[in-house]
């Protein structure tokens, strides 16, 4: 049977266990089975309203029985992440059950001068709590939520969650939040705690956004509980299930079985944004190449596209920003996107996939002169030999443009 494969079996909480004080369809029976035949259970929430001990007696009353150690809360994650970090004295925005498992760490709350700022959801919320921690984070004081859901379910439908609040800080701000929560790497170890490395373990979650994810970017496989037919375009999608259900009773049938997910090489992109490259020969042939500031590969020039501009434009003002050079742009060498080259993680934690129009082009006028901002180095290079380390993705752009300049690739 399918169950024999694992040893340790993390549920989420709400939508599978329960939604609201109902208990979801086979989770008593399921959970009790697991036990007698000695397999770990635990609960994985990203519910930060309650403590443990709160969650460990709803669970009693619907006959589900765990040790507060099994129950894995994002409320709990924090305030370990906290002592973690030997964070003494932090401003907590959230219910009275989050403060209780910081302050149980040893960590004291104030509302003046903290270290840390913890966001988490309260009904109670007020405005003036979130203007008081957007100060704080204006300030650069490190900041914490205890998860990203947007909403959670209830009886009478979707309501908002702790990521609204944040999303909410994080415009104002401009700064992203640390999450402890699921999908974050982080939760997943702590639940793991106890148990050796080599324990063969599973999650099951009703979000693909969420729990299917976050057990993918650590290697775990991840069984949906939903009665919607899931699909993603790609098989490299990190959201897609290895197993799907319609309730936890369907994993002790003897049909029941995995579709083992691939994790492909890169990191699961957050967003995708649109990039634009130069392609620029002197007229010794040699090619214009950049030193970057933030990990210092040698590169072609890069950018961003603005809202409003066209690539051509975008590239055109990049070279201008950045080299002090005016280009015209001849024709496009190729366009690329493939994930396994072109997602890129950055040192502020963000990771984004580009799309990225490569142009070849002719140099116009200007002195060559780098914005010190984001370029070490600049200079013009022999193909035959490029200054290393260099971008491995953009010395295959190079072959392409030198390869035939009038017919784009797409990669």
């Amino acid at each position: 049977m399918f169950i024999d494969e694992f040893e340790l079996f993390l549920f989420d909480a709400d939508g599978v266990i329960y939604i609201g004080d109902q208990l979801c369809l086979g989770a008593a029976e399921v959970i009790s089975w697991l036990q007698k035949r000695g397999k770990g259970v635990r609960i994985l929430t990203n519910d930060s309203r309650f403590s443990r001990e709160e969650i460990q007696e709803k669970l009693s009353r619907m006959n589900i029985f765990l040790d507060k150690e099994d129950i894995i809360t994002a409320s709990w994650c924090a305030a370990y992440y906290l002592h973690k970090m030997k964070a003494s004295k932090v401003l907590v925005v959230g219910t009275d059950a989050l403060k209780r498992e910081i302050t149980e760490m040893g960590v004291t709350l104030v509302d003046d001068s903290p270290e840390a700022i913890v966001i988490g959801f309260n009904e109670d919320l007020k405005l003036k709590e979130i203007q008081q921690a957007i100060r704080y984070v204006e300030r650069g004081v490190a900041f914490i939520a205890t998860n990203g859901d947007i909403s959670y379910p209830t009886p009478q439908g979707r309501q908002p969650a702790t990521g609204s609040i944040v999303r909410l800080i994080e415009n104002v701000t401009g700064r992203k939040a640390f999450i402890v929560g699921k999908p974050s790497a982080l939760i997943f170890q702590i639940a793991q705690n106890g148990y050796s490395p080599e324990t063969r373990t599973i999650m099951i979650g009703d979000s693909p956004e969420i729990d299917i994810l976050g057990a993918h970017q650590v290697n775990i496989p991840a069984v949906l509980v939903s009665a919607q037919l899931i699909q993603y375009p790609t098989l490299r999608d990190y959201r897609i299930p290895d197993g799907q259900v319609n309730n936890l009773f369907q994993l002790l049938e003897e049909s029941f079985q995995l579709y083992p997910w691939k994790k492909p090489d890169f990191p699961w992109p957050e967003k995708i944004e649109v990039a634009v490259a130069a392609f620029i020969l002197n007229k010794n042939k040699q090619i214009l190449l950049i030193k970057r500031k933030d990990n210092s590969y040698w590169a072609l020039p890069t950018g961003r596209m603005e809202r409003g501009e066209t690539l051509e434009e975008a590239v055109i003002r990049e070279i201008k920003e950045e080299l002090n050079l005016k280009i015209r742009v001849k024709n496009l060498v190729g366009l690329y996107s493939h994930p396994s080259d072109q997602v890129l993680s950055y040192n502020v934690g963000e990771i984004i996939q580009f799309v990225t129009a490569c142009f070849f082009c002719e140099l116009e006028e200007g002195d060559l002169r780098n914005n010190q901002t984001e370029i070490l180095e600049s200079g013009f290079y022999s193909i035959s030999k490029f200054p290393q380390p260099m971008v491995y993705s953009h010395q295959r752009w190079i072959e392409d443009g030198m390869r035939n300049q009038r017919s784009a690739v797409f990669r």
